[in-house]
C-alpha cells in the first residue's frame, strides 16, 4: 500500500465506515493471482502484536494478461466499506462494549495484504462521550389493592445506559389519581456505574387513616438531580394502587404494572422540592 487512511474518529463503528487506500506493485502466479486479498483488523497496537480482531476481508480484482501475469492493481484511490456484517463475532462484541461504554477509546485499524504480507496501520478514536440516561424497564406492585393500614410489595428494574460520576437514588412517592404528588415514601440508592439496578419486592405500608380511593406509587429516577442526563424526561414511572374498604381487596387486583405515560404537572425536581413537609401516608420498609 502506498497510502492508507481511516476516519480519525468513528462514533459508532458498528454503523459502518470507509477506508481509503492505494495499491502498487504486481502479483504473479497461477490460481488466484489475479485477485488481491486484503484483511482489515482492529488492534490495540500498530503491529497487531496484542489484541487482534478481524473486521473484514475484501478482494480487489487485478488487471493483466496470460495465465501467470503479471497482474496489477487499479490506479487511484480505492475504498473499502466495512459493516457489522463483515466483522467476526469477537470484533462485534468488542465494538459494542466500546460504544456502550460512552467514552472514546484509541485503537488501530490494520490492513494486511495476504499475498505480499504487507501490513499497514492507522489510529482511530472509537466511540464517544455520552451523558448517562436513566429509565425504568420493569416494575410491579403486588397486590395492587389493599385496605388502609395494609402492605403492598414494590419491585422495579432501572437501567442506566452510560456511567455517571455520582450515585443517585430512586424516589418513591405517593400521588393521587391525577398524579399530584402527596408525600415522600422513601428512597432506593442506585450506584454511579452503568447497567441495571433492581429493587426486589419490598413492602410499602400505608397509613390506617388514608382515605379510600385510587392512588399511584410514583417512581422518580435521580430524584435528587445529581446526575446530568441526556434525557431528563424519561425518569418517571408509576403504578396504580387502590385503597379499598373491601374485606378481600386483592381479588382481581393481583399486581399493578408500570405506567410510563405519567402526566406530572411540572418538572419532577421542582415537584419534589414543592412537597409540603410532614409525615407521609406510607413508608417503605428497609431492605
Amino acid at each position: 500500500m502506498t497510502s492508507y487512511s481511516v476516519p480519525s474518529s468513528i462514533d459508532n463503528p458498528l454503523a459502518g465506515f470507509s477506508i481509503n487506500y492505494t495499491l502498487t506493485g504486481e502479483q504473479r502466479g497461477s490460481i488466484g493471482a489475479g485477485i488481491a486479498t486484503i484483511e482489515f483488523y482492529l488492534s490495540d497496537t500498530p503491529s497487531g502484536s496484542n489484541q487482534v480482531y478481524l473486521l473484514a476481508t475484501k478482494y480487489v480484482l487485478l488487471s493483466g494478461s496470460g495465465q501467470f501475469g503479471p497482474f496489477y492493481p487499479p490506479s487511484g484511490t480505492l475504498t473499502a466499506t466495512l459493516s457489522q456484517a463483515d466483522m467476526e463475532p469477537a470484533a462485534v462484541a468488542l465494538l459494542e462494549n466500546i460504544v456502550t461504554g460512552c467514552q472514546p477509546q484509541s485503537w488501530y485499524i490494520l490492513a494486511y495484504v495476504v499475498k505480499t504480507g504487507s501490513l499497514t496501520s492507522a489510529s482511530s478514536t472509537l466511540g464517544g462521550w455520552r451523558q448517562p440516561d436513566h429509565f425504568f424497564t420493569a416494575g410491579a406492585l403486588s397486590p395492587s389493592a389493599i385496605q388502609p393500614g395494609g402492605t403492598t410489595n414494590l419491585s422495579f428494574t432501572l437501567y442506566r445506559n452510560c456511567p455517571g460520576y455520582y450515585p443517585s437514588s430512586v424516589g418513591v412517592y405517593l400521588a393521587d389519581a391525577n398524579f399530584q404528588l402527596l408525600s415522600y415514601i422513601g428512597g432506593v440508592s442506585t450506584p454511579g456505574g452503568s447497567g441495571v439496578s433492581t429493587l426486589q419486592p419490598t413492602g410499602i405500608t400505608v397509613s390506617p387513616y388514608i382515605p379510600v380511593g385510587t392512588y399511584y406509587i410514583v417512581l422518580i429516577a435521580d430524584d435528587d438531580g445529581v446526575v446530568p442526563e441526556v434525557n431528563e424526561n424519561n425518569n418517571v414511572t408509576a403504578l396504580m394502587l387502590n385503597i379499598t374498604s373491601s374485606a378481600q381487596p386483592g381479588l382481581g387486583h393481583d399486581e399493578a404494572r408500570l405506567e410510563t405515560d405519567v402526566p406530572l404537572s411540572g418538572a419532577p425536581a421542582s415537584l419534589v422540592r414543592g412537597l409540603a413537609p410532614g409525615a407521609s401516608d406510607a413508608y417503605l420498609h428497609e431492605r
